[in-house]
């Protein structure tokens, strides 16, 4: 992993890519789901565009997010990305909708 800090948008991104549950709240509730992520219009726009089938390959999310192959799989292996769930737990291991 690079030592280069990791954006918002691209943990968010890759955590969905891990977990299914937070991939399904962010899909249904995405406004819920980017609670404290630091994004611009342009990225909650395009999270407002994903479906389930963004979440095919890496490849295909990368080309859909604008994130490079190294930011997204710098972002899915990020510590943060593996522990901190979304829809506003952030610190937490549960999501409210669990």
């Amino acid at each position: 992993m690079s030592s280069a800090r990791v954006r918002d948008f691209a943990l968010l991104i890759g955590h969905a890519w891990r977990c299914t549950r937070c991939r399904e709240v962010l899909l249904a509730s995405p406004k819920s789901a980017w609670v404290g992520f630091k994004l611009d219009e342009t990225q909650r726009e395009c999270i407002l565009s994903l479906t389930e089938e963004s979440f095919h390959t890496t490849m295909k999310l990368a080309e859909l997010t604008g994130l490079t192959m190294h930011e997204l799989d710098d972002a899915i292996n990020h510590p943060r990305a593996r522990l901190r769930h979304l829809a506003g737990n952030r610190y937490d291991f549960h999501m409210a909708s669990y």
